[in-house]
Parts: C-alpha cells; sequence; structure tokens
C-alpha cells in the first residue's frame, strides 16, 4: 500500500504575494509602480508580511532582496527583511492615503454639484448612520447638467 501524502491548506497571502512578486521580477517587468499595485491588491487582506519565503528568483535572490533591489537600487542587501518591511509599509500606506483622497474627491464633487444633501447623507454613513430604506442612488457629478449653448458659437 502506498503512503499517502498529507494534504496542505491553501497557500497563505504572503505565498500568493511572494509568488506574484518572484514571478514579475523573474519576467523583467517589476518597478516601482508595479509593486506598488501588487502591494494594494493585498493592503486590507490581513497579510503578514513578516512570513518567511520559500521561493528565489531565478538569480538567486529571496522576495524580500527583490523588492529591496526594485524599490531600492544601489541599497546593499544587509538588511533586506528590515528594508522589505519599510518598503511594504509605505506602499500599503500610501495606498490607504489615496482611498481616503478618492473619497474626499468623491464628497468635494458632491458639493460641487450642487448635491449637499447627498454629501451631508454620505458622511453620516461614513459616520455609523445607516441607509435610508427607500434612499435611491442619484447620478453623479455631470458637468453636462444645465449646459448651455453659448450664442454665436455655433458652426454654420
Amino acid at each position: 500500500m502506498a503512503a499517502r501524502k498529507p494534504k496542505r491548506g491553501p497557500p497563505s497571502l504572503f505565498a500568493l504575494a511572494e509568488r506574484q512578486i518572484v514571478g514579475l521580477y523573474d519576467a523583467g517587468v517589476m518597478s516601482p509602480a508595479v509593486l506598488h499595485q501588487v502591494v494594494a491588491g493585498f493592503a486590507e487582506s490581513g497579510i503578514d508580511w513578516n512570513e518567511k519565503g520559500a521561493l528565489q528568483t531565478v538569480d538567486g535572490h529571496s522576495v524580500q532582496e527583490a523588492v529591496v533591489i526594485v524599490m531600492m537600487p544601489g541599497r546593499g542587501l544587509r538588511s533586506a527583511q528590515k528594508d522589505f518591511i519599510s518598503v511594504v509599509e509605505h506602499l500599503a500606506g500610501a495606498q490607504a492615503s489615496a482611498e481616503n483622497d478618492v473619497e474626499e474627491d468623491e464628497d468635494l464633487l458632491s458639493q460641487l454639484s450642487g448635491n449637499h444633501a447627498r454629501a451631508a447623507k454620505k458622511s453620516a454613513r461614513a459616520s455609523g448612520d445607516t441607509k435610508e430604506p427607500g434612499e435611491s442612488k442619484r447620478a453623479a457629478f455631470n458637468p453636462l447638467v444645465g449646459a448651455r449653448a453659448v450664442p454665436g458659437t455655433s458652426k454654420r
């Protein structure tokens, strides 16, 4: 009778991120912008970036070293793990900041479009209030609403 292999659970989030980063690095397409997008995809997942990596790049680097090479060219790899954590925290923090900026921009657009009630309801929901049952979604800001033709500018 053949020995059964123990079943493995699903890979950890770090293992998935590691696989993506190493694959992009090996393909030669890893850049700071690409790395930012990968880290942003895991930003709110609860990933443990301190896990020990299992993969190596084609040139023999760990995922931590590959990230340091891309994000801090010319920097030594002596403290790659520490530098890796700093880079990931910076990129994840930049993502959180960008998401807050988007929410603020949406509030500003609501106010500029004259939809003060919508902005007030949105901020009330953000503070924990729930949406009213009969409330319907309104159209987003449209700069053409209420637009008029300027006299003398029509083509003939």
